[in-house]
């Protein structure tokens, strides 16, 4: 369809309306969005929180701060929020992640839209998000890795869609100031947007539109997070910028010949590793979308050089998504939607469907979900029970010291209504927490870890039993009193990373 414009005097152009889009297929996108929601609602109450939900939860409900080592503030207060209006309700602490990820199913269709992708292209592209394992089992909790994908994909949109007005001569800068704000909220997840609009704004530069520097707006929507993140920046500062450590702990823990091949997979196994391939090639074979090609490029280069985990790029897969799913409008569904449902198997099982009593029959069976959701009500008894048997002038002076911050979590948040001392961790950002009090000479540790060199007595008082293979079973707890040293100088030699 042409281009509709009115003339002024001489016939010179006096304003240019937007070709128009395809109609956006509202009723099979919205569905399948709805349905993706409403699985995920369903399944919200199934096993316990995730060993990060408890992190973030005892982070902001206990520690609130402007900066953490390893997050950033938004979810942790997010999740303190909810905890306190909706009190044990994991339904009501999960309904943010699964409207996130249902959102996300709607915005990349809208980028389909956006590159003139038809009804068929933007099924397919909406269709491909919850097909990704990473993406559908990450909105059954509530996450920054949940969230970040959903603003990476907005902050997208927006930006294609202010692209495609601009090339038809119309100006909607407020596009470029929702950018800012998204980011404004992503920074407060992750600092990994940073990468992402680095990659744009050097990507833009090389290959366009570079009108986009010419827009003040522009420079307002950098602004935004730039001055939000000012709190995080001197809490970090202040700290000693413990995220760099947490970079250095990542790379450790990551293979880098690894990650393409795991991030293809965390795509989908079948149709999500397909488009996010093809797309790159589309987006880098277009006149108008170069740009994303090579900053998608760029973050993926990033990290492979400076280290990260398969999930930093998962952020990129809806417009990889949408690029594809244009990119392959014209061929038969013959073969794309049974790709489709064979592609649902893994996301699908995946999830905590299946009944406890099975998972406990079949412990070779791989569940995420059962590794690190359940366990947790028995490490709590298990723990509450052993400082029950302390005399009481020890339970007064008795503290609890957690080997890693997902046992730590689970007994901050579950422990004080067990009636549990003060939670302490050495591991990652529960480190910042804080040292236990200098009075403190009877510790319940934990953990696999043996600290009998730091103390004067030891003495194993037992070990958490489960009938499921998870992060809590056989975790030894043992009594440690008498500290040779004062916590001042024990606490930074027990911290690990």
């Amino acid at each position: 369809m042409s281009t509709s414009a009115t003339t002024g005097a001489g016939g010179a152009t006096t304003d240019r309306l937007p070709r128009p889009v395809p109609p956006f297929a509202r009723v099979p996108v919205l569905v399948l969005a709805a349905l993706v929601t409403a699985l995920l609602v369903a399944l919200a109450p199934r096993y316990d929180m995730v060993t990060d939900e408890l992190y973030f939860l005892a982070a902001g409900k206990f520690h609130p701060a402007w900066g953490y080592m390893d997050q950033q503030p938004l979810v942790p207060l997010l999740a303190a929020f909810l905890d306190t209006t909706f009190p044990g309700s994991l339904i009501a602490f999960r309904l943010p992640a699964a409207l996130a990820t249902g959102l996300g199913v709607v915005l990349t269709a809208l980028i389909a839209r956006e590159f003139g992708g038809h009804r068929k292209a933007q099924l397919l592209a909406a269709a491909a998000y919850p097909l990704s394992p990473w993406l559908l089992l990450n909105g059954h909790w509530l996450t920054a890795s949940t969230m970040e994908p959903l603003q990476w994909t907005a902050m997208l949109w927006l930006l294609v869609r202010w692209v495609r007005l601009h090339d038809r001569g119309v100006q909607r800068d407020r596009l470029l100031i929702g950018i800012g704000m998204v980011a404004a909220l992503a920074v407060q997840t992750k600092f990994q947007v940073v990468v992402l609009c680095a990659a744009l704004l050097l990507a833009m530069t090389a290959t366009g539109p570079r009108a986009v520097f010419t827009r003040p707006a522009l420079w307002a929507a950098v602004a935004i997070p730039a001055v939000t993140a000012v709190p995080t920046l001197w809490w970090q500062a202040t700290h000693g910028w413990p995220a760099l450590e947490m970079g250095t702990a990542v790379n450790d823990e990551n293979d880098r010949l690894l990650l393409v091949p795991t991030a293809l997979f965390y795509a989908g196994a079948v149709v999500g590793a397909v488009l996010c391939c093809y797309g790159l090639v589309v987006l880098l074979r277009s006149p108008v979308h170069r740009y994303l090609g090579w900053a998608a490029l760029g973050v993926l280069v990033f990290f492979l050089g400076a280290g990260g985990r398969p999930n930093y790029v998962a952020g990129l897969f809806g417009v990889l998504f949408a690029a594809a799913a244009v990119g392959v409008q014209r061929l038969s569904g013959t073969l794309l939607w049974p790709a489709c449902a064979i592609s649902a198997v893994l996301p699908l099982a995946m999830l905590p469907v299946y009944p406890l009593d099975f998972l406990a029959r079949h412990p070779e069976l791989p569940s995420y979900p059962r590794l690190y959701e359940t366990g947790w009500p028995e490490l709590t008894e298990e723990v509450a029970h052993a400082y029950r048997s302390l005399p009481p002038e020890q339970q007064r002076r008795a503290v609890i010291v957690a080997e890693n911050y997902y046992l730590a979590g689970a007994l901050e948040v579950r422990g004080r209504a067990a009636g549990l001392p003060s939670v302490h961790s050495p591991h990652r950002g529960y480190w910042f927490f804080g040292a236990p009090p200098e009075g403190a000479d009877v510790v319940l540790h934990v953990g696999r870890r043996s600290l009998a060199d730091h103390f004067g007595r030891s003495q194993r008082l037992g070990t958490v039993e489960s009938d499921l293979v998870n992060m809590a079973r056989g975790n030894e707890i043992t009594l440690y009193q008498d500290p040779l040293q004062p916590w001042s100088e024990l606490w930074p030699r027990l911290r690990t990373s």
